[in-house]
């Protein structure tokens, strides 16, 4: 498999590996008769770093690949037309990157594909486990993605306050897009009869976020609530 470009960082280290391997010859040349003997333990560090460097970027290279055929399968709704037949799939795919590469960041994100399609075979409770060891386990990129997931899960099977006790982490927390979690907290307090917290969150996404996506729907929301929208404040992230 071809090798993928390296990075800013993995270049700086070669070069940084490099330069240090120079500054060691020039030192042989002038200190040859002290170290002939160590001579040898030195060419094989320095096939040990090399090859090092080169095994750290490939299996990233194949990580990537692998988790990108596990992502493709599940967006592949033109070739395979059985919702079923793609979620299990998918997950034979993510989980193989799972499995061969669980040291490296990429497979939590294998992960969260893993439990995407429990759920869309019907394995709740799978899927809830797989995105709580998701969000337990994963760096800040994944874990607030995990965390809405599974909000979206208990929303979506009637279990309100598990829902809301998710999002109000997410909030106070970050990870995620505040002004969509904000809205998730609005919706969820109207369908369940507490219109005043959800007037609260309402109000936070139209001054905190007037240009998000969901300020129509909260400016609707409030005039059918009965309460008036709040100036816009400086606007913040979305």
């Amino acid at each position: 498999m071809p090798r993928t470009k390296m990075t800013r960082h993995e270049l700086k280290e070669q070069d940084e590996i490099t330069t240090s391997l120079q500054k060691f010859t020039d030192f042989v040349v002038l200190r040859k008769k002290e170290i002939t003997t160590g001579l040898t333990i030195a060419a094989v560090l320095a096939i040990a770093i090399f090859g090092w460097s080169y095994y750290r970027s490939n299996r990233n290279a194949n990580a990537q690949a692998q988790l990108s055929q596990a992502i493709h399968t599940f967006n592949d709704t033109v070739n395979i037309k059985s919702d079923k037949e793609r979620y299990e799939k998918t997950i034979v795919e993510a989980q193989k990157t799972y499995d061969q590469y669980r040291s490296l960041p990429i497979s939590n994100i294998a992960l969260y594909y893993v439990a995407l399609s429990q759920e869309g075979l019907g394995d709740t409770t799978k899927a809830t486990q797989t995105l709580q060891q998701v969000a337990e386990r994963g760096d800040a990129s994944i874990k607030g993605v995990a965390q809405f997931a599974l909000g979206a899960i208990y929303k979506k099977h009637g279990e309100t306050q598990k829902a809301i006790d998710v999002y109000k982490k997410i909030y106070d927390g970050g990870g995620y897009s505040k002004a969509a979690v904000a809205y998730e907290l609005a919706s969820l307090y109207e369908a369940n009869k507490q219109p005043d917290q959800a007037k609260d969150f309402y109000q936070k996404l139209v001054s905190e976020f007037p240009d998000s996506p969901f300020r129509q729907n909260a400016d609707d929301a409030l005039k059918r609530l009965g309460a008036a929208a709040p100036p816009p404040a400086a606007q913040k992230p979305s």
